[in-house]
């Protein structure tokens, strides 16, 4: 879901593969920011948006993983230079027998968990070359 969306979509991010520019979110808000400051600002809004729910472990248990990334511009008369952050939290692993969580909540453990591992076997193939 579109955590930066200022007319409250939530519907699903598209993930698309672009040969050139790599893989992309389609539909995802891009907002621009003056300073710092404003930056700032849009981190905690998109962090206040996420979803949490308590478990017996972390009262405040983020139950998704976020992407934050800061696209940086910097203009002059001989060129234009660009640079990009992407500040990644994902979501905890979770033992289902410490966080007491049942129905619902255990579902999204077990997704949050399942999701981790994709992206350790990501990690893995691609440290063994």
């Amino acid at each position: 879901r579109d955590l930066g969306s200022q007319d409250g979509r939530e519907g699903m991010l598209d993930l698309r593969e672009d040969p050139v520019t790599g893989p992309s979110l389609t539909g995802v808000s891009e907002l621009q920011a003056q300073s710092v400051e404003d930056v700032m600002k849009l981190l905690q809004e998109g962090n206040r948006r996420r979803t949490t729910e308590p478990t017996a472990m972390n009262v405040t248990s983020s139950r998704s993983h976020a992407v934050f990334q800061v696209r940086v511009e910097r203009r002059d008369r001989e060129a234009t230079t660009l640079g990009k952050l992407s500040l990644i939290d994902l979501a905890g692993s979770e033992r289902a027998s410490q966080t007491h969580n049942s129905g619902m909540r255990l579902l999204e453990g077990a997704n949050i968990n399942r999701s981790l591992l994709a992206l350790g076997n990501c990690i893995n193939a691609l440290a063994s070359g």
